[in-house]
């Protein structure tokens, strides 16, 4: 019995070869799907796949690859930034006088 490692070094080629598997081929749109959103997408120009598989009545991964593929999908809402909340200074007049506690 010859290990892996001597047969790949006699034949030339690495290891990781031997282990390699294809990437798995893109999946096709389907076109009439693909039609039935691009219309409901232009009567709802803020939706996104969740509302559209509602008002589709269809399932949402098919319509999120779709979005996905054809660049329709809707962009993000910015998110704003709330400024820190500015506590007062803990100040006191004489010692023992604040305390803090859980």
């Amino acid at each position: 019995m010859v290990s892996l490692i001597k047969l790949c070094r006699w034949l030339g080629f690495t290891r990781r070869s031997l282990y390699y598997r294809p990437k798995s081929r893109k999946r096709a749109i389907n076109a009439v799907l693909a039609v039935r959103v691009k219309l409901a997408l232009e009567g709802f120009l803020s939706y996104g796949y969740r509302r559209l598989a509602c008002v589709l009545g269809e399932n949402r991964k098919p319509i999120q690859r779709i979005l996905k593929m054809k660049g329709w999908q809707v962009r993000k809402r910015p998110q704003g930034f709330r400024p820190r909340a500015r506590s007062l200074p803990s100040v006191t007049s004489r010692p023992d006088d604040r305390w803090a506690t859980d």
